[in-house]
């Protein structure tokens, strides 16, 4: 008989408040649409160009290798109006995206990405002027190398939110050349300003890669002295066993990782009697470990095994040992219907190593994965056409038994209507944002003003969804607004005002304008700030900017930037709008012309090889990089004044820590050690109040006369106001208000954060509250810990005599609840 170690049944809390609204959408998760892009290639002054050929490059995500498998369904030129159009039938639920290639003799190479699974889009790619990137091969001993392959790992053009990636693959698709008998190679058709990495190998020799961090690119297009050195093959030889039995494990298929999310080298398998090596290594720090099927339950697991290696040596004596481990089944089913849900992705992590796990669901809706004994964290269960969901939990694998979960997915709820201008016209081409979420980008009205578009109300990240707006841009006329999503918004009309203009000058500490600097104009609510757009206006040649339809009324912050310089953010202060226009005045950026170096070690003053940098401070730019085999690392490009440093490398164990120094600093020191078992924050959990007396309501607010509380049961709801939840919680009550007190029920709200008096005071007026509403002092916290509160909202139910029955039941268990109080 099998056994059945059933743990947890169901920790999944899933918002189901948008049920009406997903029932239609979750049935069309199922199944295949058709999605179409359009789009049009223009010169650099914006004059449509015939003779292009547009190349689609679908690519599909591999979630074990980290990788793209790229698929080229089809081409098409463009006709004197520069347009082009694709259609595609998206038939399983994989995430996907597409490169859109513009390619024509003379002009520099051009694209657009389409994020395929977000729908139709309508895009625009610019080809100018091409330009090149030149350099030479050479060995150890500064000796050209002839016939090695050279491929452009990534490319970049664009600055701020204009920026453009070609990366997944593409780029070493497009870009692979090999060198000639002087080493020399070269990449023409480059935009103007690109800036690149490289890829480069040799049988024999050690592969290299130039790349260590999106956030700037080491080669520009221009340079033509680039010299790219491969240093003799490192090598790493082992054998894979299985643990138990100590017997030679063929067949085993193995990968070789820089880091976390960048495979070495392709994957292979282990030999007949278990021995394999892999070479072309250069020195470094690597991790080996086991490729994991995404689609079925693996035969085994392991350890990732560490390893560091030399210029010319062999690493040899590597035991991998293979284990049975434990099962982690996850079911996955619809939240409306309660069918499973197939192809689903159900992502985990090791609370030690901090590994990411990937499993598929079956038709089934079960997921599967082997994983060694240890914690693990639930990381996301998801699939197209449903809200994401970034989990908490956490469950405990042993050898030899299997934990089951289960979790519900809710469809991402749809908003469509009409955008008119102030005198009731439609408008075409206004763009649409949903904020915080975002939700698809690149939406714009119709000819008849119409929209429709989804969203992901979880896809902020944060631990409750809060008040969204849907933003409405149009430029050209500056008119603009933002409205609340409420949640019965699925149709709307909206109506657009005249928009705040922004405007001010960028300039060096000297004074002089800063040409080309972009922008973020954040929208600002009570716990969040979230960009309302991008394709801002960047400076001209004297540094001044004009930024329209920024919706009035609301708070912004506004960040510029440029290449070279630090950050300064703005508060556009809603009171000094005057005319409906904010001067921003004069922003002096800081020059990044500094760097900071140092050395990252461990508990025992060794260095640490692989761990990954990052940087940070006020008005200093975002940086990354990684430490070398001695542990040292060098930050470029970074400003004056105080700088906070994090490193963090993740193994068989995770090790973090930081300093703060300055801009310039060298021989930095950081040590890093390990970690308790998970950073996140674990509230204290605060005990049941059932059977104890109802905490005193004076101490929120609320001071009832006798005759509303003497032998009535009351009903509280904890709330926050800016959680749809609560407010959904609030409301529902509020329709119920009246059969409750003929029942003899008297009902309670208590805000349980704390907010403006008088937003509160003026939600309850525009909502018809009928019963009193409290609010917490000062320590939100500790006020919810005296109530039993473990979530928001949260239900209480007392007895004639004020002890508490019930607690922490949802709105729709409310009449269950009432029933059993009676009966009892």
């Amino acid at each position: 008989m099998r056994r059945n170690y059933m743990v947890v049944s169901c920790l999944a809390l899933v918002i189901i408040f948008f049920a009406g609204i997903y029932d239609a959408q979750s049935a069309e998760s199922k199944e295949a649409k058709q999605v179409t892009c359009t789009g049009k290639v223009v010169d650099e002054q914006g004059r449509p160009i015939a003779g292009v050929k547009i190349t689609l490059y679908e690519m599909i995500y591999n979630e074990i290798t980290y990788s793209y498998d790229i698929k080229n369904p089809g081409e098409v030129t463009t006709k004197n109006d520069g347009a082009f159009s694709f259609s595609r039938r998206i038939e399983n639920d994989r995430y996907r995206y597409a490169y859109i290639i513009a390619e024509k003799e003379g002009l520099a190479l051009g694209w657009a990405n389409w994020r395929m699974r977000d729908g139709d889009a309508d895009l625009e790619i610019k080809i100018g002027q091409p330009d090149a990137l030149a350099g030479i091969v050479v060995n150890d001993n500064n000796e050209p190398i002839s016939q090695a392959e050279v491929s452009i790992y990534m490319l970049l053009k664009g600055e701020g939110e204009n920026k453009q990636y070609l990366s997944g693959g593409m780029a070493t698709k497009l870009f692979t050349v090999k060198t000639d008998e002087e080493g020399k190679f070269i990449f023409t058709k480059l935009p103007a300003k690109a800036t690149a990495d490289f890829l480069v190998k040799k049988k024999g020799l050690a592969t290299i890669n130039t790349w260590k961090t999106s956030a700037s690119l080491t080669y520009t297009a221009g340079q033509r002295d680039i010299k790219l050195a491969l240093p003799v093959e490192a090598k790493i030889e082992g054998i894979v066993v299985e643990k138990e039995t100590g017997k030679p494990a063929a067949g085993i298929t193995l990968i070789v990782r820089q880091d976390r999310n960048r495979p070495a080298q392709e994957p292979f398998d282990s030999k007949d009697d278990g021995t394999f090596s892999v070479g072309s290594l250069a020195r470094g720090s690597y991790i080996i470990e086991l490729m994991q099927p995404s689609d079925e339950l693996s035969d085994w697991v392991t350890d990732p095994v560490e390893v560091i290696t030399e210029v010319g040596k062999t690493k040899s004596g590597l035991k991998i040992e293979l284990s049975k481990g434990g099962v982690l089944e996850v079911k996955v089913i619809d939240a409306v219907n309660k069918e499973p849900v197939e192809n689903a992705s159900v992502g985990v992590n090791n609370r030690i190593s901090d590994r990411y796990l990937y499993s598929r669901s079956d038709k089934k809706g079960i997921a599967r994965m082997r994983l060694m004994p240890g914690d693990y964290q639930m990381n996301n269960v998801y699939k197209q056409g449903y809200s994401q969901q970034r989990l908490q939990d956490t469950v405990t694998i042993e050898d030899g038994k299997t934990e089951r979960l289960e979790y519900e997915l809710v469809g991402m709820p749809k908003i469509m209507g009409v955008v008119r201008d102030e005198k009731g016209e439609v408008l075409e081409g206004v763009k649409l944002k949903i904020c915080p979420t975002g939700g698809k980008d690149d939406v714009t009205t119709d000819s008849e003003g119409k929209f429709e578009m989804t969203y992901d109300p979880a896809g902020w990240g944060g631990p409750q969804i809060p008040i969204m707006y849907l933003v409405c841009r149009h430029e050209e006329r500056n008119l603009a607004t933002a409205v609340q999503i409420e949640e019965d918004n699925r149709s709307i009309d909206v109506k657009l005002k005249p928009g705040v203009m922004l405007i001010g000058k960028v300039v060096d500490p000297n004074g002089n304008g800063i040409k080309e600097a972009t922008f973020y104009v954040n929208l600002r609510a009570s716990n969040w700030g979230s960009p309302i757009g991008r394709d801002f206006p960047v400076t001209d040649e004297q540094g001044r900017f004009e930024i329209q339809a920024i919706p009035a009324e609301h708070r912004y912050n506004l960040r510029a930037q440029a290449e070279g310089y630090g950050e300064i953010s703005k508060e556009v202060d809603i009171e000094e709008i005057v005319n409906n226009c904010f001067d921003a005045g004069t922003i002096t950026l800081p020059v990044a012309n500094l760097s900071v170096s140092g050395v990252v070690v461990d508990d025992n003053d060794k260095p640490v090889a692989g761990a990954r940098i990052f940087c940070y401070g006020d008005n200093q730019p975002h940086r990354d990089t990684q430490t070398d085999v001695e542990g040292k690392f060098t930050i470029e490009k970074v400003c004056a004044g105080r700088i906070r440093i994090n490193a963090d490398k993740t193994g068989a164990t995770r090790l973090y820590g930081y300093i703060e120094t300055e801009g310039g600093a060298t021989d930095v020191r950081i040590v890093i050690s390990e970690r308790p078992t998970s950073t996140r924050y674990e509230p204290r959990r605060p005990s049941s109040l059932v059977g104890r007396p109802l905490p005193e309501l004076k101490e929120v607010g609320i001071d009832l006369p006798s005759a509303d509380i003497d032998g009535k049961i009351m009903l509280a709801c904890l709330f926050d106001m800016e959680q749809r939840p609560s407010r959904h919680c609030v409301t529902q009550l509020a329709k119920q208000a009246d059969q409750l007190k003929s029942k003899g029920i008297t009902i309670i709200a208590v805000q349980a954060s704390k907010i403006d008096q008088t937003a509160l005071i003026q939600w309850v007026e525009k909502y018809n509250i009928p019963f009193p509403v409290g609010m917490v002092k000062e320590d939100a916290e500790k006020a919810r810990f005296t109530w039993g509160v473990r979530s928001l909202p949260w239900l209480i139910l007392t007895d004639t005599k004020h002890i508490i029955r019930s607690a922490g039941f949802s709105i729709k268990e409310l009449n269950e609840k009432l029933e059993q109080f009676e009966g009892g």
